[in-house]
């Protein structure tokens, strides 16, 4: 069973916040439950009201990733060394993720202290990362050397980025750039950046910080340990050595998906959710904002209200879909489950934070979550916070006025119709 921090909402806020690859296993969760994941990460776009999107720290496999729209990246250049060099005339053995390590501290200012060093990689490309001290606040560095064509060629950039050089290479770099959006920092944590596809295809980027970790920490330091300049002249270096070519990656045979569980199952019209969950709501309350999502054929059904009981406004969210059937407690972490006597398996949350880093402790907003997955694949999820919004917003009351086993009944109302796709 997947944490309820996977569920309704979050799956849906996955797309517009911060977007983070996904771990193997997870990966190869969603392919066994892909079709629901997909359509619970669409079913609530809306309800996020999010604007923009910004993507994970790091260089983009397409090479596009826009680095500070105000940086301006040094123009010298360097000839780039070959990928494997040989010793009379046979090929040098591949760089090893250790040679890289030694590199990179090689071509360190002498005064900067080195602690926590790992290192990563495999046949394309080799990472390494670690703490540097000048005496002003631990940065963390990251590096990676790519084999030529793993990062693309990085040759359709876009105004201010991937720019070209006299060496034929192109670089794109960002200055103290914020690893979230601006006004949704109150981390403080910035990066400096430089990217260099050089003119044989192999690609290097090194990035420095002004905190301990790229993303949910606080800041360190006022500004990243290392500048532009001192990245790129680390960067242009002729010392570092590359994987040599591979075949790209194809990822082997696609997969057949499996069938949609709701496939044949008849729609419910959306209205139809939301009416259920003003019905199943206590009496008494005032709701306002109704919104809803999915319908037809998308298999799901989303809808939501603003509440007010007199202690504050808040938002209830509810899901309903088929998926593939859940049937047991798996070892995803969640926080709570429960396998009923009938075979359903419940789960829920409490007071669980949207957050995990310093916006948490600036917005406040936190909720109270519970599911329900029946033996044939009939699944709810239901959400109550304690605010009017999950994201980009401030509690508006201490804690969300539903409790998870109040949530869990609501859930239960055998009120509830479940959608499927309406087709075959």
């Amino acid at each position: 069973m997947k944490n309820l921090d996977d569920t309704l909402p979050e799956l849906m806020r996955r797309a517009t916040e911060n977007l983070e690859p996904e771990s193997t296993d997870l990966v190869e969760r969603g392919m066994r439950r892909g079709v629901t994941l997909r359509r619970r990460r669409t079913a609530l776009i809306s309800f996020s009201g999010a604007t923009a999107v910004l993507a994970t720290a790091g260089i983009i496999v397409s090479g596009s990733q826009l680095f500070g729209k105000d940086a301006q990246p040094p123009t010298a250049g360097t000839t780039t060394a070959p990928a494997t060099p040989k010793a009379n005339g046979v090929a040098a053995k591949p760089v090893t993720q250790k040679e890289t390590l030694a590199t990179l501290l090689k071509l360190l200012p002498p005064h900067l202290k080195v602690t926590k060093t790992e290192t990563h990689g495999d046949t394309f490309g080799n990472g390494v990362s670690l703490l540097v001290s000048d005496g002003k606040g631990l940065s963390k560095l990251s590096l990676s050397v790519n084999a030529p064509g793993i990062e693309g060629s990085c040759y359709e950039p876009q105004p201010g980025t991937c720019l070209p050089r006299p060496d034929g290479s192109r670089i794109t770099v960002s200055k103290e750039e914020p690893t979230y959006e601006p006004d949704n920092n109150p981390g403080g944590v910035l990066r400096n950046s430089v990217a260099v596809h050089r003119r044989g295809g192999e690609a290097i980027s090194l990035m420095s910080f002004n905190a301990t970790e790229e993303k949910q920490t606080e800041k360190t330091r006022p500004k990243p340990a290392l500048s532009v300049a001192e990245l790129t002249k680390i960067v242009d270096s002729t010392l570092w050595r590359f994987p040599p070519k591979q075949p790209l990656p194809t990822g082997g045979p696609d997969k057949p998906e499996p069938k949609d569980p709701g496939a044949g199952k008849p729609g419910v019209p959306v209205q139809l959710t939301l009416q259920t969950l003003k019905n199943v709501l206590p009496t008494g309350l005032k709701l306002t904002r109704p919104e809803t999502n999915g319908g037809g054929t998308n298999g799901h059904n989303g809808a939501a209200y603003v509440i007010n009981d007199g202690k504050g406004l808040s938002r209830i969210i509810v899901f309903v879909t088929y998926e593939h059937p859940v049937t047991k407690c798996g070892p995803e972490g969640i926080s709570n489950c429960k396998v009923r006597p009938d075979g359903s398996v419940t789960g829920w949350g409490k007071n669980v934070p949207e957050y995990a880093d310093a916006r948490q402790a600036k917005d406040g907003v936190v909720a109270n979550k519970a599911e329900i997955h029946y033996p044939d694949g009939r699944t709810i999820a239901i959400t109550s916070y304690n605010a009017t919004a999950e994201k980009g917003s401030k509690h508006t009351r201490v804690t969300p006025p539903f409790t998870p086993q109040q949530l869990l009944v609501m859930a239960g109302n055998k009120s509830w119709k479940f959608p499927g796709t309406g087709t075959k």
